[in-house]
């Protein structure tokens, strides 16, 4: 910055002494004052005009003289002083205006990460206050229930502390995203030896918005499948696919297990979820069965949403 400088001041003079006294050289020193954009401090600009006024003023005695008033001559570097320092104000108060902003900003951020992390803190304890509850209810499909819905409320907890320190516009990794939620909820399968999950996931930029709605999905697909997909004993897999194609972001979830009935479409609570979500992704997901057995037919969830 201080070579830039000294090559405005370098011109602004040399123009001086190449060109006549009534000639304006405004458009030199109004450069030099803007130079204050980019310098660390606000009132820089204003040493900078007051660094263009000195010049101003000796460039009267190294221009070239012509038979016109003196008081002509002046007033033509009067007004280029007033330019200067008109541009300094500015420059300094735009400035002035950018550190507050950027302060605001700052603390917006502070108090949008602790929230954030105060939220994956209360859902922490929800679940914990639902396991509880699943362990000690004597009724054992309402105990299922509980437990169920503590580890939906733990993963989902889990991934609002991932994120906790994103900003709504951040960027994160799709494939890093969708593998760190599904060893989550591995961590917490009641069967883990029972179902296998496989993943396959293309890297691609999601802002943290969509990554909380695409875990959320994920999740729900999941718990979906656990509850429906597998009668009591029986061992199976579960597959999630994240690909990119063009502009779209293609996500397939497939299980092997019982399927659903021909001609029945999904209507329950985790269903109208799941559709709610992709909407809110601003995609579309269909069901259908995922491979021509008989026994086994299983189920696929494609959802396509937009890049």
């Amino acid at each position: 910055m201080a070579v830039v400088a000294l090559f405005v001041i370098a011109g602004a003079l040399t123009f001086d002494a190449l060109t006549q006294r009534i000639i304006s050289v405004d458009i030199f020193y109004v450069g030099l004052v803007l130079l204050g954009f980019w310098l660390p401090k606000p009132k820089a600009a204003l040493a900078l005009a007051l660094l263009a006024t000195t010049l101003i003023i000796a460039g009267y005695w190294i221009s070239i003289a012509e038979s016109i008033p003196a008081w002509q001559e002046w007033l033509n570097r009067t007004l280029a002083i007033g330019v200067v320092w008109l541009a300094a104000v500015f420059v300094c108060r735009i400035r002035i205006l950018e550190e507050s902003l950027q302060r605001q900003m700052d603390i917006t951020k502070a108090l949008s990460r602790e929230m954030n992390h105060r939220v994956g803190n209360q859902l922490q304890l929800v679940s914990s206050f639902l396991m509880r509850q699943a362990s000690s209810n004597c009724n054992e499909e309402v105990g299922r229930a509980l437990e169920r819905a503590g580890s939906r409320v733990m993963v989902i907890g889990n991934i609002q502390r991932l994120l906790s320190h994103c900003t709504p516009s951040a960027t994160i990794d799709s494939r890093e995203f969708i593998m760190t939620v599904i060893d989550d909820v591995r961590s917490i399968l009641p069967n883990s030896d029972r179902v296998d999950i496989a993943v396959h996931a293309d890297s691609a930029e999601l802002t943290s918005m969509r990554a909380i709605a695409l875990g959320t999905l994920l999740v729900e697909l999941i718990n979906n499948a656990l509850k429906y997909a597998f009668s009591e004993g029986m061992k199976g897999m579960l597959t999630v696919n994240f690909t990119v194609s063009g502009n779209k972001n293609i996500i397939e979830f497939k299980d092997d297990g019982v399927g659903i009935a021909h001609g029945h479409t999904p209507d329950g609570f985790g269903t109208k979820n799941v559709e709610d979500l992709a909407r809110l992704l601003g995609g579309s997901i269909t069901c259908q069965a995922a491979c021509q057995s008989d026994s086994r037919p299983g189920a696929k969830w494609r959802l396509v949403i937009p890049a």
